[in-house]
């Protein structure tokens, strides 16, 4: 007679998040990707510059990275060049240049790098000046893959500015509780913006 350990279905569980995991560099957990909004009237021009990266979800290609910059510069009427810029652990200075293209859908690109797959960039909530919530959630089987950001067009983020992208995450159902500081301002080298297009 054989007989089943109740921890089977969790060892199983625990198994296919592993090797779920080394197929995305994302947050991976276990759940359902929630029912998000995105911002209703998203526009591409004030959108446009530099924005340093305030919090972010665990990544694995972010893994140690700080003094982290995003700089979005326009192409044509849908297309932006997206330049990221990271302090590696090192101490070196890593950029990388894809582009971001608009969906169709509100607030919403699908942006491209080199060698990479495409992945969705989703603008939940911003007012241009100070911050921008940005999310993407994909379902592989029981679990979910998620990058999270908070994004802010100062070194130092002001308290009401992180409030408010706080919550735009939170009224959506995304869990604020995962997404880390990322160190910035002291001690970062920031390359130059890029010229415009």
């Amino acid at each position: 007679m054989c007989q089943f350990s109740s921890h089977a279905p969790r060892r199983f569980s625990a198994v296919l998040l592993l090797a779920v995991a080394g197929l995305t560099n994302a947050y991976l957990d276990q759940g359902v990707c929630p029912d998000f909004q995105n911002i209703a009237a998203f526009e591409i021009p004030p959108y446009l510059g530099r924005w340093f990266e305030a919090h972010r979800y665990p990544a694995g290609f972010e893994e140690g990275n700080t003094c982290v910059t995003a700089d979005y510069g326009a192409i044509d009427d849908t297309t932006i060049s997206v330049t990221n810029t990271a302090n590696l652990p090192d101490g070196t200075l890593d950029t990388i240049v894809g582009t971001g293209t608009a969906t169709g859908v509100p607030g919403q690109l699908v942006v491209q790098f080199p060698g990479e797959p495409v992945g969705f960039y989703n603008v939940l909530a911003t007012d241009y000046t100070t911050y921008s919530s940005v999310y993407s959630c994909s379902q592989i089987g029981e679990f979910r893959d998620q990058y999270a950001w908070v994004l802010s067009r100062t070194e130092e983020m002001s308290a009401d500015s992180l409030t408010a992208a706080l919550d735009a995450f939170e009224s959506n159902g995304i869990d604020t509780a995962v997404l880390q500081p990322t160190p910035q301002g002291a001690g970062c080298v920031y390359a130059p913006v890029p010229p415009k297009i």
